[in-house]
């Protein structure tokens, strides 16, 4: 059982700090060390002090980027530039923009989520995490004592009950409206005890699905265990629930970028890969578009990775037989993995043949993870990395099945579009 409840957000003082448009970041882990400093210019009170702040070389264990965060989340608090909203409520968010030359709106709400393992089969990860990226929020967890960044979950709801309560509240005025040139954002509270008790009703039997936020997720499980006796408002997460039935999930690619760990002969991968490939040099000018229409177009009926090793240097890897994956699979891995691009892509080419296994620590310097075509590309040009992997999208309806089966995809699996806003809503722990 789901228990998902309204709760008293921090939200940005406006009378203070201006609009919201210069307080609010990506999420941290897209955000470039370019970025990061045009945030702090943007805005004084920019979250990215909060969720991501800067690195010194005269860094201690006493004055460091998490022990600053939580001086200037306290700070802000008592200055008021953060306050604590008078009753508890859900806050409704919605995203509108276009994608593969459509339009779609994604309408959610956040709440906080009453933590639990996942061998309880109620929240359901799909993929596998980074050991780097769970320490780093746990440090700023252990500073600060709240969820500044959602985490983005996904529930079946057919019928539509759910984003019928939504809809009401977004007929009213919003509290901000975000135009970042490619996502019209938009933020409302919604105060309706009713319809907030009705959508905590009609959620408590579904699944919530991890979308985005596994190592956040991780990380507020293990610091709820751990504090569960000083710190009992810890118990809850703040998350972001969205309708996966209601036609506005966008998935992009996370592509691969890789190193050899020994020293990369091209005609030697090429000649093992053509054990489990049909392996099509291109003849073709490569560019991103290029990429995509030929993934598409190959990719209806078969796996199918684009391999590009710099100019004049590109094929198509098509998959012969999906089945040839099992006997590299380890024990632990299911065979229903066989039908997942990605999967084919880690446990053939990468440790198969070029000996990268990105389950372990001492591998995962090997790989690097682009949503940019171009950007990986470069990369490949600039002789950072030998190889760069393209491959289409992880479908939806594939996501959920494994997922509601316990199963996890490799890590970076997937790229939910667009990604949420950072600084919307805070959820700080009670004590």
């Amino acid at each position: 059982m789901i228990e998902v409840i309204p709760f008293r957000g921090l939200l940005y003082n406006l009378d203070i700090t201006g609009p919201l448009d210069k307080l609010i970041a990506p999420p941290y882990d897209v955000i470039s060390s370019g970025q990061q400093q045009a945030l702090y210019e943007k805005h004084p009170n920019n979250v990215v002090r909060l969720i991501l702040g800067k690195e010194f070389d005269s860094d201690t264990d006493a004055d460091n980027r998490y022990t600053r965060s939580a001086q200037v989340f306290q700070d802000w608090i008592n200055q008021e530039i953060l306050k604590k909203d008078d009753k508890p409520g859900f806050y409704i968010y919605s995203q509108q923009y276009e994608f593969g030359g459509e339009k779609f709106c994604r309408v959610g709400f956040f709440a906080r989520v009453k933590i639990e393992d996942f061998n309880e089969g109620n929240i359901c990860p799909h993929e596998f995490t980074l050991s780097k990226a769970k320490t780093d929020r746990t440090k700023l967890l252990n500073a600060c004592h709240a969820n500044f960044s959602p985490i983005f979950g996904l529930y079946s709801d057919p019928d539509g009950e759910i984003d019928l309560y939504l809809n009401q509240e977004t007929k009213s005025e919003p509290l901000s409206v975000i135009n970042d040139g490619k996502v019209i954002h938009k933020f409302w509270r919604s105060n309706n005890n009713k319809n907030n008790q009705l959508i905590c009703d009609t959620i408590r039997d579904r699944k919530i699905y991890i979308a985005d936020g596994h190592h956040r997720y991780e990380t507020a499980l293990a610091f709820a265990k751990k504090n569960k006796e000083t710190i009992p408002d810890s118990s809850h997460v703040m998350m972001f629930l969205t309708n996966m039935d209601s036609g506005g999930m966008s998935i992009f690619p996370i592509h691969r970028i890789a190193k050899s760990p020994n020293p990369f002969d091209r005609k030697a991968f090429l000649k093992r890969a053509s054990e489990y490939f049909e392996v099509i040099p291109w003849n073709t000018e490569v560019n991103g578009s290029e990429i995509k229409s030929r993934l598409v177009e190959f990719g209806k009926d078969r796996i199918i990775f684009c391999a590009y090793m710099g100019k004049d240097q590109t094929y198509t890897l098509m998959v012969n037989d999906p089945r040839n994956i099992l006997p590299l699979l380890d024990k632990n891995e299911p065979k229903e993995l066989q039908v997942l691009d990605v999967m084919q892509l880690h446990a053939i080419i990468f440790r198969e043949i070029l000996k990268i296994d990105t389950r372990k620590k001492q591998s995962q310097d090997f790989v690097g993870y682009k949503v940019n075509v171009d950007e990986a590309m470069a990369s490949v040009d600039e002789g950072y990395y030998d190889i760069a992997f393209f491959m289409n999208p992880t479908p939806i309806q594939e996501v959920r099945r494994l997922a509601g089966m316990g199963i996890r995809l490799p890590q970076k699996a997937t790229f939910f579009y667009p990604k949420l806003l950072s600084g919307l809503v805070i959820n700080n722990f009670e004590q």
